[in-house]
């Protein structure tokens, strides 16, 4: 099943309260509460933006897939990029972990990342 999952994403930019928000965006309050609960079938491509523009991120990041039972090839399946099984929380946890005389170390790699070195 191929789903919207906007909450792992705000968790990973550090967004703790990610309806307020959609909310800031422009979003009605159901919408905001729709979006977050995967209760929507469909979203409007300017809405879609919008989330991006704001989580730093491309729509394929707002995705997530969970083969289905009588999914076929599901390691060599495209949609496996989108396979997020990973818990969110482990990358708070680990950053936390961090000895604070590594905390330097660790900017410096993300930086490098960020720049795509």
């Amino acid at each position: 099943m191929l789903r919207l999952n906007l909450k792992r994403v705000f968790a990973l930019r550090g967004m703790e309260n990610p309806y307020r928000e959609l909310v800031n965006l422009g979003m009605s309050r159901p919408t905001a509460w729709n979006l977050l609960s995967n209760k929507v079938d469909s979203i409007k491509s300017d809405r879609l933006e919008q989330i991006c523009t704001l989580l730093s991120c491309t729509p394929n990041d707002l995705y997530e897939w969970t083969p289905s039972a009588k999914a076929k090839n599901v390691e060599t399946h495209p949609l496996k990029a989108l396979d997020r099984s990973g818990n969110t929380n482990r990358y708070n946890e680990l950053i936390k972990s961090v000895p604070l005389d590594k905390l330097a170390e660790a900017e410096a790699m993300l930086a490098k990342l960020q720049s795509g070195e």
